[in-house]
């Protein structure tokens, strides 16, 4: 038997809920913000995605990609704060 669009979306609901306190709480343990700092230095936040050293779109999309990571981490622990 196939599930009901109703029931898929509460599922898939209830999975995002479970993703998010989990952020949350990595967020909120001291061995967590540890770890968090370091993905936060390694997807360059707060660095340009554009390779300037010599132009190279490959290492650009690269970079976008790490960036883009973290951005998704900060996104749900955002998320997190703003339920709880």
């Amino acid at each position: 038997m196939s599930k009901s669009k109703d029931q898929i979306f509460k599922e898939n609901a209830e999975e995002h809920g479970k993703l998010v306190r989990a952020y949350l709480k990595l967020y909120q343990e001291e061995w967590g913000k540890i770890v968090l700092a370091d993905l936060e230095r390694y997807c360059g936040q707060f660095m340009s995605s554009v390779c300037e050293q010599m132009p190279n779109n490959d290492q650009t999309n690269y970079n976008e990609g790490k960036r883009r990571v973290w951005l998704r981490i900060a996104s749900l622990i955002t998320e997190g704060k703003n339920v709880g």
